[in-house]
Order: C-alpha cells, then structure tokens, then sequence
C-alpha cells in the first residue's frame, strides 16, 4: 500500500512540471517573429491596397474627363443648324454663324485668316485648347455659338519634386446667340471678360500632371517637303474647275459620245440606244455599245488618241497607299430636251441603265485596286445642287490612270437624252489616316483647317501626400473633329 501511494505522488510531481526558461525564450522569439512577419504583411498589403485604390481612382478620372473631352471637343466647328423641316421637299439649314464659328477669317493678312476653329496654347506638355461651336437645342435648331476653354491652373507642388500638380477646368463664353430668350448658362454671357468668364470656370479633374493635345498633321499642308502635298485638289490644277471630256472610240464596243465644250461643265449626249424599238428588245450581244468619255485638263492640247492625251502631265495620276482620296461633280436637273420635249434622261432606269465614273490605265484597263462607281442622273430640280462624292484608297501604289465616265443604254428612249457634268474635281483627302508628331505640334495658319482630329496625352496622380509621390495613370485618346474647317 505504501509503495503504491509513493508511485502515485511521483507521478502527481512528474505531471506538474512547467517550461524551463529556455523553451520559453525560444517561444517567445518564434511568436516575436511570427508577430514581425505578419505585420510586415500586413502593412504591405495595406500599402498595395492603397496603391491600388490610388491607381484605380487615378485612372477612373483620367478616362472620364478624357471621355468628356473627346464628347466636347468632337462638336468643334458645327455650323449648319436645322432650321425648318420640309415635307416631300428639302429641309433647310441655317449657315448664317459660319464666321462666328472659325477664329479668324477675315484678317486683312492673307496668310494670317485661320479658318479653322481652334486655337492652342503650348507648355511643357500644360497645354490649353480653345474652340468654337454651334450650341443646338434638343430640336436641332441654332441656339448660339460657344467659345470653349479647357486649360489647367496650379494646384501644388509634389512633395520632394520640383514638378506640380494642377487643376483642370473648362469655361465657355457665348460668341452669338440667337435671342435674349437663349439662356448663357452654363457660359458667360457675350463680351464677358476677365473674371467674368472665370465664374463660368468648372473643374473637370484635380492633381493633373500633364496635359497635352496634339493636332494630326494635315496630308496638304503649306510646309511639306513635297510639292504635291501643298494642294488639296489635284485635278483640274491650280485649284481651277476647268475641264473637258474626249471621247473613246474606234475600239472593241465604245462607240462615239458628242461633248460640249470644256468649260466648268460639259454636256454629253448622241448615246447609242441598246433597244431595238422595232422588235421592241434589246440588242443582242454583238450589236451592243457602250461609250467613254475621259476628263482632261481644258488646255487646248489636241490629238487623235485618248491614251496619249491621257498620258499629258495633269491629266493622270498617281495614288499611294494608306491616303484617302476623293471624285467629286455635280449634275444640273433638265427639264427639256434637245427635241424641246422632255428630257429623255428622265427614263433612265437604275440597274438596266449603267452610268459609272472611275479609272483606267494607258492601256485601257480598269486598276484592281480602284472599283468603279456608279451614279444616277437628277430625277427632280432640288438634285442640281447636290455634290455627288466619291471617296478611295488603295493598298499599292497605282501609277498614271486618267478619270474614265463610262454609260451603256438600254432604255427605249434614254439614249436621246443629254447629261451635264459640273463641277468636277479631284482630291486628295483630309478626312482620315491621323498622324501625330510631338515635334511638331504648331502648324502654319493657313493649315489648321485641314486638321481633322486631335489626340490628348493626360496624366491624373493621385495619393500625393507627406512625401508619397502617388500612383500616375496616363491615358492616350485619339479625338476627331471631322467639321473643323471650311469643308464640312
């Protein structure tokens, strides 16, 4: 019994044995590491946190405000406005603000009229971007024209830095406007100046770092290296609406056109008819002709061969890949014929009667690159004024093709009618491909109404602040402003 009451309390003082002071320094040193690691963590998955937090705001209110910009800046130089909606006829459109709308058209220096409607001032990438446009209201009729600002103004400094951070605003001032019932807001209203129109001064973004817009340089401009670059218009020459048509003939089923004389219109008219009006049928195959008339420059040049006239300097052309160009001419109505009836082009009828305008080479062919286009004459007297636009690039280079009208009739009586070409141009294009230089952001005067788009280069920080240089965010966006200019 006493044996085992001894057992019992060693086992009693065996159980109630603690740590020793080693084991428990070793753990306090593993929990103390544990401790530092995962606060160390813990700080830097905050920091990350509020990077991140930083990065995404940065960049919510770069796209934003770039989006604004761009909804903004789009609208610069809308000048045609709505003003009456005619039924079964032609709307009409008031033009009466286009020079309200450019910056400066009228200057008594030539070479100083800015017909553009823009203006900018540069800083080192702080740049600031004036414009005008037409306000409308939700009718589509002219309210008044807007001069707007979008421009930065010190903010702070960035700690630890010799570089700033800004605030970016826009203002506008009304230019014209329609009547008094017209509200200003949210502009100033006309002939406000100084602090006046900086009431009307709205903060768009806060802590911008940078703020550039880059004009695209213009295809035709006044400085390129290239002379055939400095004009938009590249048949007839000189900017001139002077031409004439000769006709093709003599060769596989061309058959003679009778053209007027050149001039800024032409008439053409003896077309063969395909329609065999005693059988009341078309003409079979063999029997069918066709005709072609190519454009030439009026400048008393004769010959017997169309291919060596179209080989004549300024009567063909070449155009190069990645560069937009364009066929443009007018078709005056007629509403009696050269019997004194009716006109006989009324009858012409879509998808029976073919007219086309396009290229052909000094062999005679029709390029691969450029396809046709086909056109309709005037079926009422309101067509007379419309421009008849054809726009086209090609992916090659094609060399020394002449501008080719070609008409097969199969109507019974089209083909003792007569057509007029107006008006006929070509031109080099001014409409896409944007390209953008740094180096050359500040374009002549007279080129400015040739740039059709505008990109913005912002740089929003944020969480600058006891000696944190913040997260950046750089957004890049690409604006067009396809009515700036005279043309549109």
């Amino acid at each position: 019994m006493m044996d085992l009451f001894k057992k019992k309390s060693s086992l009693e003082v065996t159980h109630k044995c603690g740590f020793t002071l080693m084991e428990l320094l070793v753990y306090m040193a593993i929990v103390g590491i544990i401790v530092v690691v995962a606060g160390e963590a813990f700080s830097n998955s905050t920091k990350f946190r509020i990077r991140t937090d930083n990065m995404i705001r940065a960049t919510q209110e770069a796209e934003n405000v770039a989006m604004l910009l761009k909804e903004d800046a789009s609208q610069m130089g809308a000048k045609s406005a709505l003003d009456e909606i005619v039924e079964s006829g032609n709307d009409v459109f008031n033009v009466s603000h286009m020079s309200e709308v450019y910056i400066d058209p009228e200057n008594v220096v030539v070479e100083n009229r800015d017909s553009s409607s823009y203006r900018m001032v540069y800083g080192n990438k702080l740049d600031s971007l004036v414009f005008r446009k037409v306000r409308y209201d939700t009718s589509g009729h002219y309210e008044a024209v807007e001069e707007v600002a979008w421009f930065l103004e010190y903010e702070r400094k960035i700690p630890g830095t010799n570089d700033s951070l800004y605030q970016l605003k826009r203002q506008c001032v009304i230019i014209d406007k329609k009547s008094s019932d017209v509200e200003d807001s949210p502009c100033a209203s006309k002939g406000s100046t100084g602090s006046s129109i900086g009431d009307s001064a709205v903060i768009m973004a806060s802590e911008v770092s940078a703020f550039r817009i880059l004009p695209a340089i213009p295809r035709v401009r006044s400085d390129s290296d290239t002379l055939e670059y400095r004009k938009e218009q590249i048949f007839p020459l000189d900017d001139g609406d002077v031409f004439r048509f000769f006709s093709r003939h003599s060769e596989k089923d061309y058959a003679p056109l009778t053209t007027s004389a050149g001039g800024s219109s032409v008439t053409l008219s003896g077309f063969f008819s395909n329609y065999d009006l005693v059988n009341g049928q078309i003409l079979d195959e063999h029997n069918r002709r066709r005709h072609q008339v190519i454009a030439l420059l009026n400048d008393g040049n004769s010959g017997s061969s169309w291919a060596g006239l179209c080989a004549s300097s300024g009567n063909n052309f070449t155009f190069k890949p990645k560069e937009e160009y364009e066929i443009s001419f007018k078709i005056p109505y007629s509403t009696n014929g050269a019997d004194g009836g009716t006109e006989k082009m009324q009858m012409f009828v879509p998808g029976r009667d073919d007219m086309h305008v396009g290229f052909i080479d000094l062999n005679g062919q029709r390029p691969a690159e450029i396809e046709d286009f086909m056109f309709y004459p005037p079926t009422s007297s309101n067509a007379s004024s419309i421009e008849r636009v054809m726009r086209f690039s090609v992916r090659d280079t094609v060399k020394r093709v002449c501008l080719a009208f070609t008409f097969a009739v199969y109507s019974p009586v089209v083909g003792n009618g007569s057509l007029t070409i107006s008006n006929l141009k070509v031109k080099r294009g001014l409409h896409s491909n944007y390209r953008f230089d740094e180096s050359k952001l500040e374009l002549p005067i007279q080129d400015k109404k040739n740039v059709k788009a505008l990109k913005l280069q912002m740089s929003v920080k944020r969480g600058v602040k006891n000696g944190n240089k913040g997260e950046t965010s750089n957004v890049e966006l690409v604006i067009p402003i396809p009515s700036n200019g005279p043309r549109d």
